[in-house]
This record gives structure tokens, sequence and C-alpha cells, in this order.
């Protein structure tokens, strides 16, 4: 579940798949909550070793088989389906997607952009194959397009471009870093569920909802921080640290990953400030429509904090576009990315009243 402002940030449950969630949970439509699995990885020259299961999703979730000449396989037990999502995790898709791409170019070049389109809803007991298609392999650029597809049908598309590093020579220039407090002290999405745990307010099937939810171990942990001097409880953007739960590997291409799936985590509810929040007016439907990224970086890691400014720059026409700005705690842009998403309403909205300009006495 997603939330913003005074609501509750999470990263157990997509902003799509929230609403469904939420009305399911209340009306009593929704049947027993599943158990989490626990996920069993090998170890070499010995019996399997049992891990934590968020770290083995993040771990396993980026795994692919080549089964042929830049065809590669997601197996389906490693795919993850939120509570109440339509299908898999988009953010699941992005990395695999992106994954693949990495395996088809020499590891002198870097991911530097990726855009591409949900176009259906992937199915958490299929197989996902990846078809990656060398477009172009230059001196200084590779160009990669990649389709995941299920039954034959494709699901996600994109298109990947990778950059062999050179010298800036002194062309230099980045936004600052908003000045937001440290991640420390700040209250994460897990301990603001627990406090919901005990919500009379709530009603008895969500309030069990949470306690279940906190039986699970997280994927990653995020810390909202307040608005910075200058921003309005009403204006469309949040601010939130972000980290990968348990720590990863050495190797650049796992982060760079990491960051595209921790990217997929509540792109489009800052939309929602205005109205009170995601969880206050709740969106029918919303889905993602396509997603864009630019890697700035490769000095970061993903299981350490990273801020991450979100602000939805319009929404109409049923459509909310979002941009994402990601900073090291150094203060260094690492990345940047863009987001549109559905999102349908059956009542108009509700706006929250604007604060009252305050006036000196005479």
């Amino acid at each position: 579940a997603f939330w913003q402002a005074a609501a509750v940030p999470s990263i157990l449950l997509s902003p799509c798949a929230w609403a469904s969630v939420q009305r399911a949970l209340e009306f009593g439509s929704m049947g027993p909550l599943p158990q989490e699995r626990s996920v069993r990885l090998p170890i070499a020259g010995g019996a399997p070793l049992e891990m934590e299961w968020e770290e083995a999703v993040l771990q396993k979730s980026i795994q692919l088989e080549e089964i042929d000449s830049d065809v590669f396989l997601a197996a389906k037990d490693d795919l993850w389906k939120p509570l109440g999502a339509r299908g898999v995790f988009g953010g699941q898709t992005i990395c695999q997607t992106l994954h693949a791409a990495i395996l088809s170019v020499p590891s002198a070049f870097h991911v530097h952009s990726f855009h591409g389109y949900f176009l259906l809803a992937g199915d958490a007991e299929r197989n996902i194959v990846l078809h990656v298609r060398r477009v172009r392999d230059g001196g200084s650029f590779a160009t990669r397009s990649v389709e995941a597809r299920q039954r034959g049908k494709i699901i996600f598309s994109a298109t990947v471009q990778f950059h062999k590093p050179e010298p800036s020579r002194g062309l230099e220039v980045a936004m600052n870093m908003p000045a937001v407090a440290g991640p420390e002290g700040l209250k994460s999405d897990r301990e603001y569920m627990e406090d919901l745990t005990n919500d009379q307010k709530l009603s008895a099937r969500m309030r069990e909802f949470y306690r279940q939810s906190l039986a699970r171990p997280a994927r990653a942990e995020r810390r909202m921080a307040p608005p910075p001097p200058g921003v309005g409880p009403e204006e469309p953007v949040e601010h939130i640290w972000t980290r990968v739960s348990g720590r990863l590997g050495n190797t650049t291409e796992i982060h760079l990953i990491c960051l595209a799936y921790m990217s997929d985590m509540g792109m489009l509810e800052c939309a929602y400030k205005p109205f009170g929040g995601l969880r206050e007016q709740p969106p029918d439907m919303m889905v993602s429509l396509d997603h864009s990224m630019w890697f700035h970086s490769t000095t970061f890691r993903a299981d350490e904090w990273l801020l991450f400014e979100t602000r939805c720059t319009r929404a109409t026409a049923a459509r909310i576009l979002s941009f994402c700005r990601v900073w090291t705690q150094a203060g260094e842009l690492v990345f940047s990315c863009a987001q549109e998403g559905l999102a349908r309403h059956t009542e108009p909205l509700k706006t929250l009243p604007l604060p009252q300009a305050k006036t000196a006495k005479l």
C-alpha cells in the first residue's frame, strides 16, 4: 500500500493495486490473505541456503536464463504479483527487461536511457520470454529493443541505449538536492503500518491486512521526509528516502537494475497530494502506461539511502504524468525518470482547502 502526506508510504503494494485492495478489504470481497512463500537459493558446494524472502526476490528477480541467442527466460517462480494488483509488479518487468538488454552489450558500455511501454498485465503464473533485438552497435553507443512476451503477446516493450563513458571536459550541470531531513530518525513505512494495526477507525479486516503485511519481509525500505522549506502541503511533490533491504553484491549492474526496480514504487501517488492523499480518494482503476529512465552515474549503491523526489507535473484526461529525481546522501544527482499512468474515478475528487495567508495586523 502506498500513501502520502499525513498518510503512510509503503512498498507492500503498488499504487495501482491500492484502490482495489482497499475496497475488497472493506467490503469483504477478498478471500483469505495469502501467506508469503519461503525462497531457497542454492549455495556453492552444499545444500540450499534459506534467505530472507525480500532479499531473495530482489536478487533472483533479475536473474534470466538464456534459452536462445538474445532470447531470455524470466521464470514464473520468481515473478511477484502484489496483493490486489492486476498483474506482475511493473518494476520487476522493467528490471528484467533492462537486464536482458545489459546481457547483450559489451561490458564497456553502460546504460544511459530506457523508454518502455506497459502493454498488457503480466501473468505471474506464466514464464516471461524476453526477446532482444540489436538495433545498433557503434563505437560510442549501442541500442537495443526488448520485448517481454507471454502467450505470444507483448506485455512490455522498451528501447534501451548504452554509452561508452567518456570525459565531459568540465561540462557538468546538476540540480541541487532539496534541503530535506536525512533518513535517520524518520519513521519508516513499516513503523507507520504498526500504528495502523491498532487504528480503531479502520475495519478489523484492514487491521488484519496490515498485521499480515508486517509479517512479510520487505523488499525495500522507504522513509518519507517532511516537505522542504517553501513547499506547501498541497503541492503534488513527495520526498522519500529509499534503499533496498539487505546488502547487494558489488557489481555495477545489480545496483542499476535494483534502482530501476525501485523507480516504479509510487510514481503516480504524488498527484493525489492536493486531494488529501491516495488513501483518502483512491481511484477506481490505476495502471502505469509508460516508464522512462536516465542513468547519470554509476557511483551509488541501491542498498544505501537514496532520496527520491517525485513531482506530478500534469494530471488531466484521466492521465497522470510524474517526474522523479534521485540523489545520493552526498548530494549527487544519479538518476531521473518519468512515468505516465491512467487513473479513473467515478466520482469527482475534492481538493483540500488552501491554507490561509497570514496578514499583518495594523
